[in-house]
Formats: C-alpha cells, sequence, structure tokens
C-alpha cells in the first residue's frame, strides 16, 4: 500500500473519543475506536475540518519553522499573496518585505511574475480546451486530494498546468546560482503559506516525485517577527529595501476567491469556496447538472485562502485590507507584463507529472472491487441505518465499506453486539 504523509497528528493522551472530527471528515477518513481517533491515510486530504472541529484541541499542524532549513547556504522566500492582507493598514508591503528579510531570509522573490504566466497560461488553456469542462483550477491541493479520493473520473479536468511556485522556485534557483556562484541545491526555496495544506503538497506532490520548492513556513509561524520588524522600520524610517513585490493589482487578486475575474468571461467562470459547497458542485458536475462553465476556481477554505489554518487575521478583515491594497494599485505593472511576454515565449508550464485516484482507494482488479461492492451491500442489509456512529465509522455505509475491506467487524455495531455497548460504557463512564 503506498505510504502518505499527512500535516496533522492526533494526540491520544488529549483526545477522548468524542466523534467530532470523526463526524467532519469530508472523505470519512477517521475512524473512533478505543476511545481514540485515528486517520485512515489513504482518504485524508489534508483539509483540516478536523482540527477546527476538535473541541479538546487534540489534534494538531505539524509546522516547520525557518530554523528547519539553516543547512542551506542561501533561503530565499515565495511569499503567498496573502501574507500582505494579514497585517495592520498601515504596513506597506516593502515593510512586509523587510520584516520577511530581518526574519532570518536572505531574498524575498518577486512572485508576480510566476502569477502572470500562470494567468495568461490558464486563460489560453481554457481557449484552446478540447476536453470535458469545466476544467477545475489546481491551485488548492485539498481540492486536489478530493478529486484523488472521491471524484477519481474528473481528474482529466485538473488544469493542465503547473503550479505557479514551482516555476517560482526553479527560477530562484537557476538565478541565484549563476549570482552567488552556489550549487542550485544549496539554495532553499521556501514558501510563506496560508496553509498546512500546501506545505504537505510541497513535500508530497498530487502527482508524485520532488518539485523545486524545498518547503514551507507558515504565515503563523512568521507572524509576529515579521510584524515587529516592519513596524519597527516605519517608525524609524529606516531603509526598507526600497522595493516591493506588490506594484500591481494582479499579484493580490490570487489571494481573493476570484483571483481571474478579469480575464475569463464572468458568465462562464464560477468560484466556489468551502469544502461543502465544493463537494455539491463536484456531485452536480457528475451527474451532469453543471453546463455551461469553463473554469471552476475551487477552494477548500471558506472565504478562499485568506481563512487558511496557518493565517492570523480574521477572513473578513484581511479580505477587506487586500480590496483597500488592490484599489490603490494600477491593474497591471507595465515592466512585469513585458517580462511576463518574454517568458512565456519559452517556458514550458506542463507538469512533469499529473495527479491519479489514489490507488490504495481505487485499486485492485475489477473482481476484487466488485466483490467489496456486492459483500458491503449484503452487510449494510444487516445494519440498523441510523449512523449514530458508536460502532466508530461515521456511517452503517462506511462501516459496511469497512468490513467488506477487512477493517472492521460487525461486532462493531452496538445493535449487533451487546459487549460493544460494554466497551464504550467502560471507556466513557464519569463518576457524578
Amino acid at each position: 500500500m503506498a505510504e502518505y504523509e499527512h500535516g496533522f497528528a492526533i494526540d491520544a493522551d488529549v483526545c477522548d473519543g468524542c466523534l467530532a472530527c470523526m463526524r467532519a471528515c469530508p472523505t470519512n477518513a477517521i475512524r473512533v475506536k478505543y476511545g481514540t481517533a485515528s486517520v485512515l491515510a489513504e482518504l485524508c486530504i489534508d483539509c483540516g475540518s478536523c482540527l477546527t472541529a476538535c473541541p479538546h484541541g487534540a489534534i494538531t499542524a505539524q509546522t516547520v519553522r525557518l530554523d528547519d532549513f539553516r543547512d542551506f547556504s542561501f533561503r530565499v522566500a515565495i511569499p503567498s499573496p496573502v501574507l500582505f492582507g494579514q497585517f495592520p493598514p498601515d504596513v506597506r508591503p516593502d515593510q512586509v518585505v523587510h520584516g520577511l528579510l530581518a526574519a532570518g531570509f536572505d531574498a524575498v522573490w518577486d512572485y508576480s511574475i510566476e502569477l502572470g504566466l500562470i494567468s495568461r497560461a490558464t486563460v489560453d488553456c481554457i481557449r484552446h480546451w478540447h476536453g470535458q469542462k469545466p476544467l477545475i483550477s489546481n491551485m488548492c491541493p485539498v481540492i486536489v486530494e478530493l478529486l484523488q479520493v472521491s471524484y477519481p473520473r474528473m481528474l482529466d479536468q485538473l488544469l493542465p498546468i503547473v503550479l505557479p511556485r514551482q516555476i517560482a522556485a526553479r527560477q530562484i534557483k537557476q538565478s541565484f546560482s549563476r549570482e552567488l556562484g552556489l550549487p542550485p541545491e544549496e539554495i532553499a526555496a521556501i514558501y510563506v503559506t496560508p496553509c498546512q495544506a500546501k506545505t504537505i503538497s510541497i513535500l508530497r506532490p498530487a502527482g508524485g516525485g520532488r518539485g523545486f520548492v524545498d518547503g514551507a513556513v507558515g504565515i503563523a509561524q512568521m507572524y509576529n517577527t515579521v510584524l515587529a520588524e516592519a513596524q519597527e522600520a516605519a517608525k524609524s524610517g529606516r531603509q526598507t529595501y526600497g522595493w516591493s513585490p506588490v506594484r500591481s493589482a494582479g499579484i493580490l487578486r490570487w489571494a481573493t476567491p476570484r483571483p481571474l475575474a478579469g480575464r475569463i468571461g464572468r458568465d462562464r467562470y464560477l468560484s466556489v469556496t468551502g469544502l461543502p459547497d465544493v463537494i455539491k458542485v463536484f456531485d452536480d458536475i457528475e451527474k451532469g447538472r453543471l453546463r455551461g462553465i469553463d473554469y471552476l476556481e475551487c477552494r477548500a477554505c471558506w472565504g478562499g485562502c485568506t481563512h487558511g489554518n496557518l493565517t492570523v487575521d480574521n477572513v473578513y478583515v484581511a479580505a477587506a485590507k487586500l480590496e483597500n491594497l488592490i484599489s490603490d494599485l494600477p491593474e497591471f505593472d507595465d515592466g512585469g507584463q513585458a517580462e511576463v511576454e518574454r517568458r512565456y515565449r519559452r517556458e514550458d508550464l506542463t507538469p512533469a507529472q499529473k495527479p491519479e485516484p489514489r490507488p490504495a482507494v481505487h485499486g485492485g482488479d475489477l473482481r476484487e472491487r466488485v466483490r467489496r461492492v456486492k459483500d458491503a451491500a449484503r452487510i449494510r442489509e444487516r445494519l440498523p441505518g441510523l449512523d449514530c456512529g458508536l460502532c466508530g465509522a461515521p456511517s452503517c455505509d462506511v462501516l459496511a465499506e469497512d468490513i467488506a475491506g477487512e477493517r472492521g467487524a460487525l461486532t462493531d455495531c452496538v445493535f449487533i453486539s451487546p459487549q460493544r455497548i460494554e466497551e464504550l460504557r467502560h471507556l466513557h463512564h464519569r463518576e457524578d
């Protein structure tokens, strides 16, 4: 079975088996047995729903610090556009750059060119696409994993373009290697991320292999240091390195749920945020109910990436700050647009590998898959259909699938096994 690395950990000493995380999981990846939650790694999509649902703090995001990259000779930040909406209104983007440098990065990359390349490539791809529509954005790793686990037939509709942070990291290693005379492997390209899912997608890309990005640090991990340094620079009037990575509205639009709204026909471009609504839309696509849409921009977090689990500010406040920043900027930066056009003619923006269905979920030969479906249907008839969750699975249907896949038993059901009731009473009994 394939090994899957995920970005969340469950502390068995803190977990009390309350079922909240199991009920929140959109892919039925969590089981609660013997009073403790556990994760079926092949079904987990790193959405963080369990992290939010847990009332006891038993689930935590596994974070990375900048110090973890100390073995590299030169460390370059690739800041997510979300970062610039996290600070007070009087903190300018160039002061945020100063804060990143003061916090320990050796350089900060101008990410706007790569985002411009992706905007241009996406519009061209939609215009010339002859496959099934709508095309689905690949920017949110949770959405890609959701397709791999729950909607494998729709993977062919994923936008076939490499992620902008990978293009940036490739360029970083080439540029600084020439400038500094260092081997590319000694130059770290580090994404400053709004969510844990992107950290994991860098370490374990959905398409397999490894890209050019060496890792990611969360906005929350860097925030206090960057803010303090940025505010100190503003008060003292110290040099803030004289440039801003935000020279046009285009880069900041990528922090919003509709980054391409001005470039794709609005009546054929649909933006959906929040996993429950994304799942409803995907169900409609599978049933043929969604027509006339060319491009689907999906984000797992409600409100988009400004609501990522490694951000700091309130999602509404951050969105308002970004709108204010966007309103003060020109739509395009002439110099940046010229560089986008120059690089677009010569760069390969095709991903090395495309994501495939999770083999542990959809694998096995046809005979074995048919057997499991038939066995699950037969077992399901013996279960009560109350979906109480006391068996440790989120529903009777899932328990039937677990039993058919030999990772559960009929005696897990409290209506079939009185012993199960006694086990639960022993685990959860509390003295008055």
